[in-house]
């Protein structure tokens, strides 16, 4: 039971209380215990750590070099037909789009109702260059498949014959675009070739005036592209042998280190490999093939015309003596290294064990201050990594110790101006019993009741009974006492089904921010509570006193009591009377939710659920209207404590209830910056946000709530 009670007195023992040993500006942090020193430690172990892994990784990679190389290539050459693959794909979708976009121009369809060889030749070249449809060749024509025009040569009645019976020109007089390797003595391209429609097809009136085709040659600038992508050297070969006959390969291009005059004459003695490339047309590889003494890794993929037929074949060469160049590089290089290494790592690793041990012996010398009760404490610059994380979680704790700190200091000076005042404050705060009161003594102080607990002192009356301070013997504990009058508990009473209500909810809380209930009891003829008696100050008497708080006691007692909730919640309750006298800040520090007379389970069916309950002026609207709540109303009730402890005023305020509720549903509080423009923009969205009406704009948990707080003093 938390009790308000100007007792200098205090039986709590969940928290410790941290006072400034000293005040002066420039503490004397405790010296350090002196052994074999942290940098000293971090630079042999560095140093340890070089040699081993310079040695390791010469040893296993001299070993690994040449298993590594072979495995690398051959995995490659497997994936090779996969890898051309979806580059081929690529450069036949792209060529096709941009022909369909050519085709599709009006001056394309055009050329066909001219017929005038210069200007289709004209035209043929333009679209050849590079910038356009940067192709070797772009051919024309007409409807009936026959050559009009091509930008590499000019077509005369000469050389002028019809393209029909080839297969990617008819798939495209039947409509129907299409692509296809193409090979003109050794040169091998890949072409593309769309119709040509006048009208439009989209409603049935396309008609077919010609068809457009384009060549791109598969040249060393695409071999150097495909170099790039399959990590080795790579060619073209072509197949200038005639139908019937054995293959006649020839290189139509490849890159530089390729060495084709070499390894064409090498491949083509692999008669097994060429013909399953020309003859079968399946992919070929891994093929070891000498070259000229150098041993290399071959795959081959063939090159097909529209009908099928292999025409020629891409081609990767990689060596092994070029794959494993690059690992007798690195060895050689790690000796070097390593010998250079090995010559500044003293210097070097001492300074680095210096910067990293240098933070953590100012950590360390922190916390023997913290310990010895110093709070202005110097802390190392909060920086990246473990060391920095380390940094501001000290830096943390130091401002909670700061807060918590002036929040005792706060409430001890309310404690010392109330004990001043201690009777008259009794006299006013206990309401005169009524006629049931009065009639209805109570156990006396310095009695021993229930055969149980010794009763030491009177702490207040109110509407259900009274309440005192005994102590348990059986537990040798301090506890709060509250004896209910005897009409208070009548088994059939909204009363009785309150409290019993109360404390079911309330036993499955244990947090050191929430008060803890201990049972319900009958003796003498009468029902009483047991419940954690701590002696402090409700925030209602700390309000009333001080107005608005600092902004470090204030957050303290924030923090608190969302962490409170926090376990609340978790404990699956809604709390729904969260306000000013409902939390009890000790003279330790700690913050104390109390009283769950109208709590209930969330979801479940309880007492009070159909009825408006809780206090007017912490009511969130969802709770003014009688709906159904969860634990964003406790948010909102939150919401409404923390701009009243941080301006000395309410939110929302009226003269009737009736007027506080409507203000509630409707009304929007001034910004708490308005009423104290000191405080952070942080925390001024951050109560913006409890007071949302809709309860879905507030922060979704006490523990997001906890969470912003802690960041306000970063």
């Amino acid at each position: 039971m938390a009790v308000d009670t100007d007792t200098s007195r205090s039986t709590s023992s969940e928290a410790t209380r941290v006072t400034r040993a000293r005040t002066d500006p420039s503490p004397v942090s405790p010296p350090l215990a002196r052994g074999s020193g942290l940098a000293t430690r971090i630079f042999l172990a560095a140093a340890l750590l070089l040699l081993a892994t310079l040695g390791t990784a010469i040893a296993v990679g001299t070993w690994r070099a040449n298993e590594a190389a072979e495995k690398s290539i051959r995995e490659s050459l497997r994936d090779l037909q996969g890898v051309f693959g979806s580059w081929e794909i690529g450069l036949e979708e792209s060529l096709r789009r941009q022909l369909a976009s050519v085709a599709d121009e009006p001056g394309t369809k055009g050329l066909y109702a001219t017929r005038d060889q210069k200007t289709l030749h004209d035209w043929t070249i333009d679209k050849a260059r590079a910038g356009k449809l940067d192709a070797g060749t772009v051919f024309l024509f007409d409807e009936r498949g026959v050559l009009l025009d091509r930008s590499d040569q000019d077509v005369d009645d000469t050389n002028r014959r019809s393209f029909a019976s080839v297969k990617w020109v008819a798939d495209a007089l039947r409509g129907v675009s299409s692509t296809a390797v193409i090979r003109e003595k050794a040169k091998l391209s890949y072409v593309a070739c769309v119709p040509v429609l006048s009208g439009d097809p989209s409603v049935g009136e396309g008609r077919l005036v010609g068809v457009l085709a384009a060549a791109v040659p598969l040249d060393a600038a695409r071999a150097k592209t495909l170099q790039g992508i399959t990590k080795g050297q790579a060619g073209f070969l072509a197949n200038v042998g005639r139908r019937g006959e054995a293959p006649a390969l020839e290189l139509s291009a490849s890159t530089e280190g390729f060495r084709g005059d070499a390894l064409v004459p090498a491949f083509a003695a692999q008669s097994a490999a060429v013909d399953a490339l020309f003859a079968q047309g399946r992919t070929v590889g891994p093929l070891d093939v000498s070259v000229a003494g150098d041993r290399r890794i071959l795959g081959a993929v063939p090159l097909k015309s529209a009908s099928g037929e292999t025409l020629g074949a891409f081609v990767v060469s990689r060596s092994r003596e070029e794959e494993t160049a690059a690992f007798r590089r690195i060895r050689d290089t790690l000796l070097w290294v390593g010998a250079l290494a090995l010559l500044v790592a003293l210097p070097v690793s001492f300074a680095m064990g210096r910067r990293i041990a240098r933070p953590l012996e100012e950590l360390a010398r922190g916390a023997a201050a913290i310990r010895e009760g110093n709070l202005d404490v110097k802390l190392p610059e909060a920086g990246g990594g473990e060391v920095g994380a380390l940094a501001r979680a000290f830096s943390a704790m130091v401002r909670e110790l700061k807060e918590k700190a002036a929040l005792e200091q706060m409430v001890a000076g309310i404690r010392r101006d109330a004990y001043a005042t201690r009777d008259e404050t009794i006299a006013a705060r206990s309401p005169a019993p009524d006629a049931a009161a009065r009639a209805f003594a109570g156990p006396r102080v310095g009695t021993l009741f229930a055969g149980r607990y010794e009763v030491t002192a009177l702490l207040g009356r109110g509407g259900m009974g009274t309440v005192y301070r005994a102590v348990d013997r059986e537990l040798e504990d301090e506890i709060a006492l509250k004896v209910l009058l005897p009409d208070a508990f009548d088994e059939g009473s909204g009363t009785a089904q309150t409290l019993k209500h109360e404390i079911r909810l309330a036993r499955k809380i244990t947090h050191r921010n929430v008060v803890r209930t201990h049972d319900l009891g009958e003796a003498e003829g009468v029902r009483f509570l047991t419940m954690e008696y701590v002696p402090g100050t409700t925030l209602r008497d700390i309000l009333d006193r001080r107005g608005a708080l600092a902004l470090g006691p204030g957050l303290q007692i924030a923090k608190q009591l969302c962490r409170g909730l926090a376990a609340v919640h978790e404990a699956g309750i809604v709390h729904r009377d969260i306000k000013p006298p409902n939390i009890m800040v000790l003279p330790n520090g700690v913050v104390k939710l109390m009283d769950f007379g109208i709590a209930r389970a969330a979801g479940g069916d309880e007492p009070g659920d159909s009825a408006t309950v809780g206090t007017p002026y912490y009511m969130s609207p969802e709770q003014a209207r009688g709906e159904t709540v969860d634990e964003r109303s406790d948010i909102y009730s939150i919401g409404i404590v923390l701009y009243e402890m941080f301006t000395g005023t309410r939110p929302i305020s009226g003269a009737t209830v009736g007027e506080i509720l409507r203000r509630h549903l409707l009304e929007e509080p001034k910004s708490v910056t308005v009423l104290r423009p000191d405080l952070p923009a942080l925390l001024e969205r951050l109560i913006a946000a409890c007071l949302a009406k809709n309860p879905d704009r507030r922060p979704p948990s006490a523990s997001d709530l906890a969470d912003t707080l802690l960041r306000l003093g970063e």
